[in-house]
């Protein structure tokens, strides 16, 4: 589980530097996904996770992939 908890904190901190990288509040990002500002903001606290169709179309519009937001460093 401890893998898991790591995981989720990458991802977490991905969101979080993605969305002030790109000048978006978390509303702005919801409105992208089609989620609320509370979803953004649980995501981004670390008490839940988006969901993976969620997660892919965020990397999109960040310019990341899967992997980067998982924590994998890019070449």
């Amino acid at each position: 589980m401890e893998d898991d908890e790591l995981i989720k904190a990458k991802i977490r901190k991905n969101l979080i530097e993605c969305r002030i990288e790109k000048g978006l509040t978390q509303t702005d990002v919801g409105k992208l996904v089609g989620k609320s500002k509370t979803a953004v903001a649980s995501w981004e606290q670390g008490l839940s996770m988006p969901d993976i169709a969620t997660l892919y179309r965020l990397a999109l519009y960040y310019e990341k992939t899967i992997a980067y937001m998982y924590g994998e460093k890019e070449s």
